[in-house]
């Protein structure tokens, strides 16, 4: 029985350092940026990630900082806008 409570605790482990990983965020002024250059308003951000417009403009000023499932959330929709609008770009 302690093996595969060794084994739940590793991939418990496993799940969190990937949930880490992915919810990088690059410096809030990068953050706002991406956003903007892509033509999305703080308005569709804050709508999207269930959190307010306060909430999301003092995300991208640095003053607040989301917790790891919002991060995870926030860091997964900046890297879509942003190959969005690459892609918008290059087409």
């Amino acid at each position: 029985m302690e093996r595969n409570t060794s084994q739940d605790a590793a991939t418990r482990a496993e799940e969190l350092a990937r949930r880490v990983r992915a919810a990088r965020l690059p410096g809030p002024g990068e953050r706002a940026q991406i956003r903007a250059e892509a033509g999305v308003t703080l308005r569709d951000f804050a709508q999207t990630l269930g959190v307010s417009q306060m909430t999301m403009s003092r995300w991208e000023r640095g003053e607040a900082e989301p917790r790891l499932g919002q991060r995870v959330a926030y860091a997964l929709l900046l890297r879509e806008v942003q190959a969005a609008a690459t892609e918008g770009k290059t087409a």
